[in-house]
């Protein structure tokens, strides 16, 4: 009987899933077990003998003899009132040899130590064994090449293999897929060009006075809506467009914010090997001629004194000068002061719009 209920315990006892198991517990599992031990004057002494076999053969352990806590003495025997799993050391996995790694991941296999790591590689390694002259695809559908999951590699880009610089997209041949920027061709004379205007309202009134000129007087031209500083990303998805723009041009808000965009789009479109983003002259200008009319407060421009010189540089002169001025007095001036009336009634100003690489 004794070796049946001590079988029945260390079956309880690892079902539980409490490091330290009430024998109240215990007690109620082997009475459901063997009813017939319900009330039965030698229960106690079988599980106080079962739970010491247990104790001895180091399934568990028992509270201290002295314990004032520790034991039921209200009958005899005493029972203990809890015993305690004994955690035994985890098996020590077996050796093995290192992992050879191909040459392109050898860096990132010194980094790998966990399974999850080794994974990455393993399907990464396989991939490459495959695919030795792979073409560059978004980095959504490589993801859901080799991981069966579309971000996957936007996860996995977080962790060291990625962060470490041992793992990259160009490895992978991928990339991030540009953003978008609206625009529309507007067929016209002379070669090309692209022509983004910041902000929505005034790329609405370009489009919409473009398209009322004849053909024969107006220049050929994408015009896009940079939305804001998105620019800087969208820049990225000109070579989209058709027919290609040989040249490009930005108009937009002459304060801090607006010129920040503009030059962090012209880097982007150089590192790139995009046409030079050039600012459209002949836009600025119509603004500065009024500036001391409508020049009002710059909020994106937060420090006094701040020194502007990168951004002014995309500038060209003879307006720097005007423009240093607007940004010393903390001022701005919106694009939506060159509206709709302005762009169809002065023919001439469209005339000066002939975007070629001289502007």
């Amino acid at each position: 009987m004794t070796a049946d209920i001590a079988e029945e315990l260390s079956r309880l006892i690892a079902a539980s899933e409490k490091r330290r198991v009430p024998v109240d517990d215990l007690l109620d599992g082997v009475l459901s077990r063997h009813p017939a031990l319900v009330g039965a004057p030698e229960l106690r002494s079988v599980m106080r003998t079962a739970l010491q076999d247990l104790a001895a053969a180091g399934q568990v352990t028992l509270p201290a003899a002295g314990s004032a806590t520790g034991w039921d003495r209200r009958a005899a025997p005493a029972l203990p009132r809890w015993v305690a799993k004994t955690q035994r050391p985890a098996p020590r996995p077996p050796r093995t040899a290192p992992r050879v790694w191909p040459h392109a991941l050898e860096e990132a296999g010194r980094i790998a130590t966990r399974d999850d790591e080794i994974e990455i590689l393993d399907r990464i390694a396989a991939w490459l064994r495959d695919n030795p002259d792979p073409g560059m695809v978004p980095v959504q559908e490589r993801s859901a090449e080799l991981f069966g999951d579309e971000k996957a590699i936007d996860t996995y880009a977080k962790g060291r293999l990625f962060t470490s610089g041992a793992l990259s997209l160009d490895l992978l041949a991928c990339y991030q897929p540009p953003l978008p920027f609206a625009s529309q061709h507007v067929p016209g004379r002379g070669p090309t060009g692209l022509l983004v205007l910041e902000n929505l309202a005034t790329y609405t009134s370009f489009l919409t006075a473009l398209r009322s000129m004849p053909a024969a007087d107006r220049p050929d031209l994408h015009i896009g809506w940079g939305s804001g500083n998105g620019f800087v990303r969208s820049v990225l998805s000109v070579p989209f467009l058709h027919p290609e723009p040989r040249t490009m041009h930005y108009f937009g808000d002459i304060d801090v914010l607006g010129l920040q965009t503009a030059v962090g789009a012209a880097a982007a479109a150089a590192e790139h090997g995009l046409p030079r983003l050039r600012p459209a002259v002949p836009c600025y200008a119509y603004l500065l001629a009024r500036r001391e009319e409508w020049a009002m407060p710059d909020p994106s421009n937060r420090g006094a004194g701040t020194r502007h010189d990168e951004l002014l540089r995309w500038i060209p002169e003879p307006h720097r000068s005007a423009v240093r001025d607007l940004f010393a007095r903390r001022r701005r001036i919106p694009q939506e002061r060159l509206g709709l009336d302005a762009l169809r009634g002065d023919r001439g100003f469209w005339r000066a719009l002939t975007f070629d690489h001289a502007s």
